[in-house]
């Protein structure tokens, strides 16, 4: 593909991403693919070495060593939301934006959350594996129900309000736990707590929908697992590191907490994934809650044009940035 000599430079920590993207991105830019999970120091020197002007991460990190990398930086996007893995503070000190595909992979993940939640109650994985290995349980098996039962909501941003509107046939109770939202953004019917031991205490099943910050960092530990009913269930969609995964696998093993579906790990893949797997009732999987044909669509090209607003010389939209502060007038 022919390029324009004043092409701006895309490089894209992936293998690829939508073609609507693509389009958009080649009108004006060369892109650079350095394949998944690059390492930062690799990807430090394919900077350096080509000065990239943009840098879209779908996966892998970002410390201050890459963005320091290409004085030509001038905007780093996420092929997604999450920004634990990239060096916000750095990106500040140089004055460089972070973009997230703020209102890509809201639907999908909530999706996931509730379909989690269904495996859980239908052991719909478990019946699977049994039926497969010629075994017929009709007669035996009992499962549950999620109407009517009491669902805990930690985080109420895109994802955790989505996920209340999908069970709203299901008559759930919905109790919700996040400081940084207003009384009057709580819809009618929802409870909101001012701290997070009700929650835990009374719900049935607690979902974290949270992003990964220095508060949040571990949540979900040994103590608060232990506040939980004996028959509840943790579901994470949201950072494995807002759970402590070695004191999850103990309230497993131990039946402090009746099971748990989780989408994300401290370590991906997981360090202790057979120690996960024999613990207790768990659904697992591989951090793929937003990985839907049409979310992906959207994050690909909310990321081009989040790149091409800054390159173009546009104003941003303060509500997808990181680090929207480095915008403030003095």
């Amino acid at each position: 593909m022919k390029h324009p000599e004043s092409s701006f430079k895309v490089v894209i920590t992936g293998e690829t991403i939508t073609p609507e993207a693509m389009r958009l991105l080649s009108e004006k830019c060369q892109t650079d693919f350095t394949g998944p999970y690059p390492k930062p120091a690799e990807l430090a020197r394919r900077l350096t070495q080509i000065q990239a002007d943009a840098l879209i991460l779908r996966t892998g990190k970002i410390p201050r060593e890459v963005i320091k990398a290409s004085p030509q930086l001038k905007v780093i996007a996420k092929h997604g939301v999450g920004v634990d893995n990239i060096d916000v503070k750095a990106a500040s000190e140089l004055k460089i934006p972070v973009f997230v595909t703020s209102s890509a992979n809201f639907q999908s993940v909530a999706e996931h959350t509730l379909g989690l939640m269904l495996c859980l109650a239908k052991d719909i994985p478990r019946l699977d594996s049994r039926m497969r290995q010629g075994f017929w349980d009709k007669t035996e098996y009992r499962g549950g129900e999620l109407f009517q039962k009491t669902l805990g909501l930690i985080g109420f941003g895109r994802v955790g309000r989505r996920v209340r509107e999908l069970v709203v046939p299901l008559q759930m109770k919905i109790i919700v736990f996040d400081p940084f939202i207003s009384e009057d953004e709580i819809p009618s019917g929802v409870t909101r707590v001012g701290h997070l031991d009700p929650l835990l205490k009374t719900a049935d099943i607690v979902s974290l929908h949270c992003p990964l910050t220095e508060l949040t960092r571990h949540i979900i530990g040994e103590k608060e697992l232990g506040m939980m009913k004996k028959t509840a269930w943790l579901i994470n969609t949201a950072r494995g590191e807002v759970v402590e995964e070695g004191a999850l696998i103990h309230a497993l093993q131990e039946g402090k907490i009746a099971a748990a579906g989780i989408d994300t790990f401290s370590k991906e893949p997981p360090e202790a994934l057979n120690l996960l797997c024999n613990a207790g009732k768990v659904v697992l999987t591989p951090h793929v809650a937003a990985a839907t044909e049409e979310s992906f669509n959207r994050m690909g090209v909310e990321a081009a044009r989040n790149v091409l607003t800054i390159l173009e010389g546009k104003k941003p939209d303060k509500r997808s940035l990181a680090n929207p502060e480095i915008y403030e007038e003095k």
